[in-house]
């Protein structure tokens, strides 16, 4: 049979578990919103947005001058 000493170190090991939980959820939490950064939303230099670099947009063409 389960006694009450074991029901309450139980219960205190429970809680701590939760309160564990919770703390590494807020460290998940930070560490996505570092990976999320680059260079375009932070102070983050380009060269630290490694190789997934954003394809760069051509220019319209010019438009010609002079001749028609």
């Amino acid at each position: 049979m389960i006694e009450t000493d074991d029901v309450a170190r139980l219960k205190a090991l429970i809680v701590a578990q939760q309160e564990e939980i919770t703390a590494l959820k807020a460290v998940i939490a930070d560490l996505n919103a570092r990976l999320s950064q680059n260079s375009a939303n932070s102070h983050k230099p380009p060269s630290s947005d490694g190789l997934a670099k954003k394809p760069l947009i051509k220019p319209a063409l010019p438009k010609q001058v002079g001749k028609k």
